[in-house]
């Protein structure tokens, strides 16, 4: 398989609905810091329920090495807006129903037409420097290989 966009490749932006139904651009977080970039299957899945759960409990840890994050599934703003409330994440959740961010990342599933679960570090230069893209559920982004990496980005030991 080809992908279009891998390790090494310039991250392409995408404009995207948050919770509220406003429009947030991926463009809006380079140059800021490095972004982490979580795609999830929603809210009906426990797997990435819990991968999600993960990234809040860490999301700090996940600052201090530089770093910010965004999630974005498949599910409609309403369902969006649904797990905001009630996970309230420290960083921003996206809608993608018309599969716009995933079929441009090459985490698109075109047996069930919706996202594999899938992670990206896109540097503050909008380089991508790390991308995992899982098969199925549950194989979600590792936590600790992604805090591993952004510790080699920030040059800590």
């Amino acid at each position: 398989m080809i992908l279009r966009l891998d390790v090494g490749s310039r991250a392409e932006d995408a404009r995207l609905k948050n919770a509220d139904g406003k429009d947030v651009s991926l463009s809006d977080y380079i140059g800021r810091s490095n972004l982490v970039m979580i795609f999830f299957l929603g809210g009906f899945d426990l797997h990435s329920m819990r991968s999600l759960r993960d990234f809040i409990d860490r999301y700090q840890d996940l600052r201090e090495l530089g770093a910010d994050v965004i999630a974005i599934t498949p599910e409609l703003p309403g369902k969006v807006k649904t797990i905001t409330e009630n996970l309230k994440p420290p960083f921003t959740l996206l809608s993608d129903p018309e599969l716009d961010s995933v079929r441009k990342y090459d985490v698109y599933n075109p047996t069930t037409n919706w996202t594999w679960p899938a992670a990206f570090i896109i540097d503050k230069d909008g380089v991508i420097q790390y991308a995992y893209r899982g098969a199925s559920p549950p194989n979600v982004p590792d936590l600790g290989y992604i805090t591993m990496k952004l510790r080699q980005m920030a040059g800590a030991k």
